[in-house]
């Protein structure tokens, strides 16, 4: 009501002339003495209507309007000595000023006792649960670009495996706005750690030692990550990714691999690869994968030559001779070229190449040639790198006319 009262003082004198008015209209003025009394009564009405009017205009209070991005598929699962959460990517309003502006997303972790009760409630998870770090909008947007989602990896202390023995973890994730205003609660998801994982492979090393093939081996973790030797190791995962991504990675392996090596046949050659292997360990609910190995940076080239597309077989006719052969295997042979000399034992220089550019097909017609002189010839494979194969085995025809 004060704004209310501030408004019919800043409005008296208005009031006085209205009323003055008004008593004159009416002839109110007849004694005297009467003005006074009947000026006040008329000012009493104005003003109580004027209260009555600007009362109707006040309402209940309105809250302001929050952030409203909340996931409610937040997942957890444990890596390591890690839990990996993670969910899907939220509205991105690029407009700064705008309240549903998202500046970062904090995220809360609640330490419980498995026997407890958990703790679902959002103001009493606020109240008992801590900040254990957040991403910047910056992170968000490179994230929700590379991953498509979000995701957060949160260290724990599995050493103490009595202490494990009845702790869950919950967590919870909160957008912020650029007013500091926080969003509600995403649903809590809660993990039991486990101790008894291992610790991730050692002595990653890859090489490319055949063609459209690039092997990849490790050792075997000495721990757990909890210090117990013998690792509790059921099997292997072997990740690869761009190198240019910084996150993320493809699984390489359809089922998990028994022994401490992998042949990649997948891949593409000058790609820059960046390769990592988790070790696999059985959890109580499934298998539980380590934390990443030591990436190993890689690069395949090819330098491995096809193989000779013997046998030829070769014939003449109508003063040319044709040579034919069976296409290679290798699926990057671009084409072949072909060599002729006049003798068997000719020495390498002394072969002439025919073709200046690989012919794609697997017949060559030869019209330079002399009618009853003998020619001898050779054929070789050309991938598209350059490598070039061996000769074939020698062949050999006389023109016929």
């Amino acid at each position: 009501m004060s704004h209310v009262l501030r408004a019919i003082r800043s409005h008296h004198s208005k009031l006085q002339l209205v009323a003055t008015r008004a008593l004159k209209t009416h002839g109110l003025r007849s004694r005297r003495g009467q003005h006074p009394a009947q000026l006040g009564l008329l000012f009493s009405v104005l003003t109580s209507v004027i209260i009555c009017t600007s009362c109707g205009k006040v309402g209940a209070p309105v809250a302001p309007s929050r952030l409203t991005e909340r996931t409610s598929e937040l997942t957890a699962i444990q890596r390591g000595a890690t839990i990996l959460l993670s969910w899907p990517s939220p509205a991105l309003v690029q407009d700064e000023s705008s309240r549903f502006y998202i500046t970062r997303v904090d995220l809360f972790r609640l330490t419980e006792r498995r026997d407890q009760e958990p703790v679902l409630d959002p103001d009493d998870f606020e109240a008992t649960a801590q900040v254990i770090g957040f991403l910047d909008r910056a992170a968000i947007e490179a994230q929700v670009k590379i991953l498509g989602h979000l995701e957060f990896t949160d260290a724990v202390n599995l050493s103490q495996s009595k202490q494990l023995a009845n702790t869950r973890l919950r967590y919870a994730v909160r957008y912020i706005n650029k007013r500091e205003q926080a969003a509600s609660f995403s649903n809590t998801v809660a993990i039991e750690p486990a101790p008894g994982i291992a610790m991730p492979p050692a002595e990653l090393n890859v090489k490319a030692k055949a063609q459209d093939e690039v092997t990849i081996s490790w050792s075997a973790p000495a721990t757990n990550v909890d210090g117990v030797t013998a690792p509790s190791v059921v099997g292997y995962n072997v990740y690869r990714r761009l190198a240019r991504q910084q996150f993320g990675g493809e699984l390489l392996n359809s089922e998990p691999i028994s022994g401490t090596g992998f042949v990649d046949n997948k891949f593409q050659y000058l790609a820059d690869y960046i390769y990592f292997v988790r070790a696999l360990s059985q959890g109580a609910n499934g298998l539980i994968e380590s934390a990443d190995s030591q990436p190993f940076s890689f690069t395949p080239v090819d330098k491995f030559p096809p193989s000779p597309p013997d046998p030829v077989s070769i014939a003449s006719a109508n003063g040319s001779i044709s040579l034919f052969w069976p296409s290679s295997a290798e699926r990057d042979v671009v084409g072949y070229y072909v060599y002729r000399a006049d003798s068997a034992d000719a020495t390498d220089k002394d072969w002439i190449k025919l073709n200046d550019q690989p012919v794609t097909t697997v017949t060559f017609r030869d019209d330079r040639v002399v009618v009853d002189q003998t020619y001898f010839y050779r054929v070789t494979a050309v991938d598209r790198f350059n490598n070039e194969s061996a000769r074939t085995r020698v062949v050999s025809e006389t023109t016929h006319p």
